[in-house]
């Protein structure tokens, strides 16, 4: 699990965690940008020998899956 609510990504841009879903697919982080709230992007948790990472989505399909999870979640809540 992500235990910082504050991440830097690859663009060296600092993004704040919005929400965390666990899924059979893995778990999906949702971040936005701490200067630009409409500068969003969802990375998936993965974890390798010695640390737990975040990486981007495979494809345009895991990306739908991944706002689809969001999605249903905020519609339960």
């Amino acid at each position: 699990m992500i235990n910082n609510s504050i991440k830097q990504l690859e663009n060296n841009e600092t993004y704040a965690v919005i929400d965390t879903i666990p899924d059979d697919k893995g778990t999906y982080i949702y971040l936005t940008n701490i200067k630009d709230s409409e500068d969003l992007c969802v990375r998936k948790q993965v974890k390798n020998e010695a640390e737990t990472i975040l990486v981007g989505l495979d494809d345009k399909d895991e990306v739908d899956y991944a706002l689809h999870l969001l999605i249903q979640k905020n519609l339960e809540a």
